[in-house]
């Protein structure tokens, strides 16, 4: 069988998954603001400037995969008001904070695995994948999902940190992210562990080279990239070919 990679570990696919799944059901309640604490509210720039890189067309079907609990969906359903927007999460527990945000708006949730989603063929106008791609259990297998529900033409917008940052801030972000990080998830989230592997997830991730050549050999062509912060966080925009 297969085996991946969570955090510092190997293990196989399916375990992933499952331990994927409980970690982010366990911290659900406290992620938005451990979001805001451990990137001094960067994340939310980001996030922005992801909805502003979108182009001005008018997609009728938005799929915001691994969309939590739906702060990407508010900022695409203030842009796409008459979008339909679907937020694919593996997380019950994440899921649950996104339907009680969006109350009768057109905005969709289901909970299921990013890697058999339950959507038809060249279905979807636009994918927006922030911060959840490294945590899928099978990434090549997801991004073929992503291929296969995108309509020709489409575009998947991917915001995901990066172990490509430079070197000059390196000393300083692997000390925060390795000894401070993890304390403020003890601290905030009651949950030391989850916090450790999220910042293992981060180091142990594909460099940019490496995750763009991923997609283009899943039928994806690499439309631009964007830096954040000296390359902690990277906005790759690929488009379906």
């Amino acid at each position: 069988m297969n085996k991946v990679k969570f955090g510092k570990k190997i293990v196989e696919i399916k375990t992933k998954k499952e331990l994927v799944k409980s970690l982010f059901n366990k911290v659900s309640n406290q992620y938005d603001l451990m979001n805001d604490l451990m990137s001094f509210g960067l994340h939310r720039l980001w996030k922005k400037d992801l909805i502003q890189n979108i182009d001005n067309s008018k997609p009728s079907v938005i799929l915001d995969l691994a969309g939590g609990t739906g702060d990407i969906s508010e900022r695409l359903y203030k842009k796409f008001k008459k979008s339909t927007i679907i937020i694919y999460d593996l997380s019950y527990e994440m899921i649950k904070k996104a339907k009680y945000r969006f109350k009768n708006k057109n905005i969709f949730c289901i909970n299921g695995s990013a890697e058999l989603m339950a959507l038809p063929n060249n279905c979807i106008d636009l994918i927006t994948l922030s911060f959840g791609l490294r945590n899928f259990s099978d990434i090549d297998t997801s991004i073929q999902e992503c291929y296969r529900v995108l309509k020709y033409g489409g575009k998947i917008y991917c915001l995901e940190f990066s172990p490509s940052y430079s070197k000059s801030i390196k000393p300083s972000y692997d000390f925060y992210s390795n000894k401070i990080i993890p304390k403020i998830g003890k601290l905030i989230a009651k949950n030391e562990n989850a916090y450790q592997y999220l910042t293992d997830s981060i180091h142990n991730f594909y460099h940019n080279p490496e995750l763009k050549n991923i997609f283009n050999k899943n039928g994806f062509f690499c439309y631009t990239e964007k830096k954040y912060l000296g390359g902690i966080a990277i906005l790759n925009v690929f488009s379906k070919v």
